[in-house]
């Protein structure tokens, strides 16, 4: 988290994370644990927000803790950022929403498809992508041949529909890889398609601590996802000029990818144009630098001096 420009940031949580915050913490951002039962926590909250007196009040995803905000008085303006894709959560939840946020002022969501979900029970929605915690690259390499996906081995993901696209295809370019990176329950199940279909060049990588360095060896990136937010493996990816292949779902590969621009969006759940769009880049060296550039210019919009502005402009001064 960084701070941004004069403006003073304070991270309220329920236990300490500095120590262990999956991203740095800008030394000038005060961070307080509210540790405690959840009564305990809506006091310490109440009396924290009161006696500072804080402009805005930004809280993650709308549940239990971020509900309590709601009550809390005098809050100057509250705002919502939900990170979590509308039509992922139970029916129950979605129909509660109308009713969790009639005290909300503002909800931020990650793509555009999510706002148009919230507009039709909240007047002030606005769109603010994640931003990419890697600068753009200077010199991508995209003749190495591997094909690269990132994510957990789960249902969501639906990477037997990857090896699914790969077995129909990869006896046509032997020289290509695909390497799966990541850990979760179908791990086993995509081992054993593998093995039962003699699946050649595919490897499940399991997870990495080096991200940066799995995009600098890849030439595409491949999402076979049932559903999704806003990616951040999509955002990163294009930061190192990788172009994207993806089924079209709902919601985040549509704001990122630029059809036949920066990549392929393919029709969802469809293994046939999946495969056809992973051979077709894979093919043509020229088409797999074109859309390396074009996703280099993508990445600009989302490196962190443009989303900060937004915030700004639209959150914190609008």
């Amino acid at each position: 988290m960084a701070a941004i420009g004069s403006y003073n940031i304070t991270l309220l949580n329920r236990e300490s994370i500095k120590e262990n915050a999956a991203y740095p913490i800008a030394d000038n951002v005060e961070v307080i644990a509210l540790s405690g039962s959840l009564f305990e926590f809506y006091k310490k909250l109440k009396k924290q927000i009161s006696s500072n007196n804080y402009d805005v009040v930004v809280v993650h995803n709308m549940g239990k803790l971020s509900l309590l905000c709601a009550f809390v008085p005098n809050i100057k303006k509250l705002v919502v950022l939900e990170h979590v894709s509308f039509i992922s959560r139970p029916k129950k939840i979605q129909i509660l929403s109308k009713f969790l946020y009639r005290n909300i002022d503002q909800v931020v969501t990650l793509t555009q498809n999510d706002k148009e979900q919230f507009d039709k029970f909240h007047s002030n929605v606005i769109v603010i992508p994640n931003f990419s915690p890697f600068s753009i690259a200077s010199q991508p390499q995209n003749n190495n041949k591997q094909i690269v996906t990132i994510g957990r081995l789960t249902d969501q993901k639906n990477y037997i529909h990857l090896l699914q696209a790969w077995k129909k295809i990869y006896q046509s370019i032997p020289d290509w890889q695909l390497n799966i990176y990541g850990e979760g329950e179908h791990e086993e199940m995509l081992q054993d398609y593998i093995k039962q279909h003699s699946l050649k060049n595919v490897s499940l990588k399991g997870s990495t601590s080096n991200v940066k360095e799995v995009y600098e060896q890849s030439s595409f990136f491949v999402m076979s996802s049932k559903y999704e937010g806003l990616p951040m493996v999509l955002i990163e990816a294009q930061s190192f000029g990788l172009p994207i292949v993806s089924y079209n779902c709902p919601y985040g590969p549509s704001d990122v990818i630029r059809d036949s621009k920066n990549g392929f969006l393919v029709e969802d759940q469809n293994v046939e144009e999946l495969a056809a769009a992973i051979l077709k880049l894979a093919l043509s060296p020229q088409l797999l630098e074109q859309f390396s550039q074009s996703s280099l210019l993508n990445a600009k919009k989302y490196q962190p001096e443009q989303i900060l502005k937004i915030w700004i402009e639209k959150v914190l001064e609008g």
